[in-house]
């Protein structure tokens, strides 16, 4: 008996690990995408203001960094739904 629920137990946890990589990774490509357009729209601003061009240029590339990594995020949470990613080696 005790194995039985041991087993329901952890296939729900397991269920809910799931789940909740696919939502992170969800959240995280969201986010890339944000910063996408916020890159944009710096992009934009910097053609329109000249004098500020450099500062925007450097904050548009900073977003574009940052949703790079968000989207490396994404890809390790659905790449490795069982334990820890490859490159982490449990640190």
């Amino acid at each position: 008996m005790t194995d039985r629920i041991d087993d329901e137990s952890r296939a729900r946890a397991w269920s809910t690990a799931l789940n909740l990589r696919q939502q992170l990774a969800a959240t995280a490509t969201s986010i890339a995408e944000t910063e996408d357009g916020v890159a944009d729209t710096l992009d934009r601003m910097a053609r329109a203001r000249p004098r500020d061009a450099e500062r925007l240029r450097a904050r548009a590339a900073h977003a574009r960094r940052f949703a790079a990594r968000e989207r490396a995020q994404a890809a390790i949470y659905r790449a490795s739904p069982g334990g820890v990613p490859a490159d982490d080696k449990g640190a």
